[in-house]
């Protein structure tokens, strides 16, 4: 058997390279745009992620401005009857249930008791999410 000689041409040579060139620029094309990709969706994901713990921070402050305010209604509802009854005859059946707000979400109550030198106790809470928040005032009835 002969031996068999196999000859390139330069120009053969130089084309091979160009195109393994070529080939290795794709492949670095392909991992730069995969990294800005990556880059963009942490980026995109950390401001969503902020947003919502914003969002939370934000509904937990309305409900407990909301269980403040639901306590107010609860010491407002007891004066009511107070002016109703300044005569303060049977105190105990004044006591308010715990009563739905328009949004059904919220509640308040109160509690009415008598206190030294002819003073009445109100004591009115709030409920709206996780929050309850409670008032008492005294009222001084008379002179």
């Amino acid at each position: 058997m002969g031996k068999v000689l196999v000859t390139m041409s330069y120009k053969h040579i130089n084309r091979f390279r160009r195109r393994s060139l070529k080939q290795i620029r794709r492949g670095a094309a392909l991992m730069m745009a995969l990294f800005v990709m990556m880059i963009c969706s942490m980026i995109v994901i950390t401001i969503l992620d902020t947003q919502t713990l914003q969002f939370t921070a934000l509904r937990n402050t309305m409900d407990y401005d909301r269980a403040r305010y639901l306590a107010e209604s609860g010491v407002q509802h007891s004066l009511a009857f107070l002016e109703k009854d300044y005569a303060l005859i049977g105190i105990d059946r004044y006591d308010i249930p715990w009563t739905n707000s328009p949004d059904s979400n919220s509640q308040y109550m109160a509690d009415l008791s008598e206190g030294a030198n002819g003073t009445v106790i109100i004591a009115a809470q709030g409920r709206s999410g996780g929050f309850t928040r409670r008032l008492e005032i005294t009222v001084k009835m008379g002179g």
